[in-house]
């Protein structure tokens, strides 16, 4: 219901104003009205009357008609200005009387009854806001509610999956009443249904290994006699006869008459710790039988660089006991040809990577004897595969060394050997070469020239002693170019010119027996080497061309000196097949003796090649030359 107009008077004083204002309007309209309609006045007064009791109530009511009965019978009701009125007059003014008592007390009732809606509006709306309140803080509750609910849930989710993880079951002891409460995965350590209902102590007593019962049961009755928390590791049989290892902790979670009433525990699956532990003894007492017979010294150093262990064999090999090498640091005791703080920088990054590492050295012994040994060191890690310690083996290579060094002498002593032969060679060649360029060549060379003599003086008279002569001049010159390619052979007059201009003549000869495209390149204008270096990288060079011709297949070489900071570079290469450089031939020697006339003057030797790719050969000369660059 709307009643905004009643709202307009709040206070007793305004609704009276109002009444006596609605009364003074009507009753000038009533008057401006009487001039054209007769019954007007009583119609407006009537008006103003229910106006006021609609908006002001039963007084301001009562007020309007009072004030309207005057009104009506001073201006429009015969006689004029006096209370009475006259007999013709009567009924009108009883009626208007009436109707208008009859519309105040229904306007006061009207505004009665709004007002106690109004009352009855707010109260509800308040009653309806408070309920809104309530029913939101209610909602809310509920959210928090079920946000917690949902926590819990999810707790609990995690407790189990965390109990299930770690093997790990709860439970809660009433000792009065002797039940128990378990959690899901204490039932399965005890190999019971999760469903089913606890067991009682007797039935836990029987799951107990035999051997721990007694032991077991002792520590409980110390442990409620002395109103004390337990920890007990026992083993427990299940059904299939199977044994596990379990760890069970206690504490007192309440209390009658000074005596704990109830505990609340852990009980926690340790078989698999078990397990390792027992492999671990078991690793380690194979580690020492193994460690403790071997002939190799074996050293276990800990994180701080220092010996925990040594075996049997560390005390008889380095003259030093147990006693005086544990726990003591390195520099005690320490008598390699290595720094000890080289050797504890190996150590610390073994310990640090897990990469292992190893060193080499000689070791004084007591009475002056010394040693020559190597030694492996590798990183020892726990369960965890943290590294926890580092394992060294030292093992006496003294004998092998020296066998190594006697190999390696020998192996000098077979290449001065070779060195010399192969001087011995070319000095025989070279001898050879001048003996055929001394002796027969130029016995031939006379021979010719005599030939040639005895032809101008007789031929002229004797026809056929001029054409025997041109045909044995003929043979002489074929013994001479013959002659020549075996002095050649043997060595090249361009040797005698220094290695370029033999270098030279070898890439020209190579080309024009070959066909195949071949470039000499040098930065060098001169160089001096020793004849024999010169020789070498000769016949080196030769080998190498000899090589492509044979194997490679090319179209195209290269012949490379060049000089370099310690010393001088010779390389060549072809655009060949190549071939697969660790595969090796049976019967081919040539990067052998390649190989082996470099390694004759101290120089280096490379090979780069592989199927389809071409071949290079590079040797490097040590600086013992002395060169001028063009």
């Amino acid at each position: 219901m709307d009643n905004e107009p009643a709202r307009l008077f709040t206070t007793t004083p305004a609704r009276y104003v109002g009444a006596i204002c609605c009364v003074i309007i009507s009753y000038a309209c009533a008057a401006w009205l009487s001039r054209h309609f007769e019954s007007a006045a009583a119609s407006m007064f009537l008006i103003a009357i229910a106006l006021s009791a609609w908006l002001g109530g039963l007084g301001p009511g009562l007020s309007a008609v009072a004030l309207s009965l005057l009104a009506f019978d001073y201006s429009f009701v015969s006689p004029l200005h006096s209370l009475h009125v006259a007999r013709i007059e009567l009924p009108r003014m009883l009626m208007f009387s009436f109707t208008a008592t009859s519309i105040g007390g229904l306007g006061a009732l009207q505004n009665r009854t709004a007002r106690s809606l109004r009352d009855a509006h707010r109260r509800l709306a308040q009653t309806v806001a408070m309920l809104t309140s309530t029913n939101q803080a209610l909602q809310a509750e509920n959210v928090q509610h079920l946000r917690v609910a949902e926590q819990l849930r999810l707790s609990k989710a995690f407790l189990a999956e965390g109990q299930k993880i770690s093997q790990t079951g709860c439970w809660r002891w009433n000792i009065g009443l002797r039940t128990l409460v378990w959690s899901d995965e204490h039932y399965r350590i005890f190999g019971y249904p999760v469903a089913a209902t606890p067991p009682d102590m007797d039935a836990i007593g029987e799951r107990i290994h035999p051997q721990d019962r007694d032991d077991m049961r002792k520590m409980l009755e110390r442990a409620i006699e002395t109103n004390s928390a337990f920890e007990h590791e026992y083993r427990i049989v299940l059904a299939d006869g199977s044994i596990r290892h379990v760890l069970g902790t206690g504490r007192p979670l309440s209390y009658e008459d000074g005596r704990i009433s109830e505990y609340i525990g852990t009980t926690v699956d340790v078989t698999a710790r078990k397990r390792t532990e027992d492999l671990l003894r078991k690793s380690e007492k194979a580690f020492r039988t193994l460690a403790e017979n071997l002939p190799d010294s074996v050293v276990r150093y800990n994180l701080e660089c220092e010996r925990i262990y040594v075996n049997p064999a560390f005390e008889r090999n380095f003259g030093i006991s147990a006693s005086q090498a544990l726990n003591v640091r390195l520099e005690i005791a320490w008598a390699s040809d290595n720094s000890v703080d080289e050797f504890k920088q190996i150590v610390r990054r073994v310990l640090k990577t897990g990469t292992p590492g190893e060193a080499f050295g000689a070791w004084s012994l007591p009475g002056g004897e010394s040693k020559y040994y190597a030694v492996r060191i590798t990183a020892e890690r726990d369960g965890n595969g943290e590294i926890v310690s580092a394992l060294a083996i030292s093992r006496d290579i003294s004998e092998a060394r020296k066998a190594n060094m006697r190999v390696e002498e020998s192996r000098r002593l077979i290449r001065q050997l070779a060195g010399r032969s192969e001087a011995a060679r070319e000095e025989e060649r070279k001898h050879m070469a001048r003996e055929l360029h001394d002796g027969l060549a130029q016995a031939l060379l006379a021979l010719k020239l005599q030939v040639n003599v005895l032809g101008l003086e007789f031929g002229a008279n004797i026809p056929a002693l001029k054409a025997r002569a041109d045909a044995i001049v003929s043979h002489v010159d074929c013994a001479i170019r013959v002659v020549r390619n075996a002095i050649t052979s043997l060595r090249p007059v361009a040797l005698d010119l220094g290695v370029l201009s033999a270098l030279e003549w070898l890439v020209d000869e190579f080309v024009a027996d070959t066909g195949i495209r071949c470039r000499f390149w040098t930065d060098l204008s001169t160089i001096a080497l020793r004849e024999a270096d010169t020789t070498a990288l000769f016949r080196i060079a030769q080998e190498a061309l000899r090589n492509i011709v044979r194997h490679s297949g090319a179209t195209h070489a290269n012949v490379l000196l060049k000089r370099e900071n310690d010393g001088c570079m010779l390389e060549i290469n072809d655009n060949g097949v190549g071939f697969d450089a660790t595969k090796t031939k049976p019967q081919s020697f040539g990067l052998v003796g390649i190989r082996e006339r470099v390694l004759m003057f101290a120089g280096t030797f490379e090979l780069f090649t592989s199927p389809g790719t071409g071949t290079t050969v590079r040797i490097r000369i040590p600086a013992t030359v002395s060169s001028e660059t063009s």
